[in-house]
């Protein structure tokens, strides 16, 4: 199976994973313009956010860069997230996904910013700058 080759871009925030209880009512910073990822599930409400717009008062993980898929996805591609995370996988970083109607979103820690970037780079990704 052919590999399709992504263009990728980084995002320039640092992010965060704050976790609420399951029916804590969503705080009204995360309905507005910024960027933010919101899932609840049986079990609990997690967001990822900006730093800067982090709450103060809930089970937080910070220090989180992203880079997403500047290719546009369809439902009816298949490998196109394993094309990004395995190669991480096998030069051992760990990573976390989101997907959403037609992007792919890879967090990581911070400090690992230059080793996947050559990693994605090595695997036939390229890298643009969104302007």
């Amino acid at each position: 199976m052919m590999i399709k080759k992504l263009k990728l871009s980084l995002l320039e925030d640092k992010f965060c994973y704050s976790k609420f209880p399951q029916f804590t009512e969503l705080p009204s910073v995360f309905a507005k313009g910024e960027m933010c990822f919101v899932m609840r599930t049986d079990d609990e409400l997690t967001v990822i956010s900006p730093e800067f717009m982090a709450p103060n008062n809930v089970q937080e993980e910070i220090g989180f860069r992203s880079i997403r898929s500047a290719t546009e996805i369809n439902f009816t591609e298949a490998g196109i997230i394993g094309s990004l995370t395995d190669p991480l996988q096998a030069a051992g970083i760990a990573v976390r996904t989101v997907s959403t109607f037609n992007t792919i979103y890879i967090f990581f820690r911070e400090e690992l910013l230059a080793e996947v970037t050559k990693v994605l780079q090595d695997a036939g990704h390229e890298f643009i700058s969104e302007e």
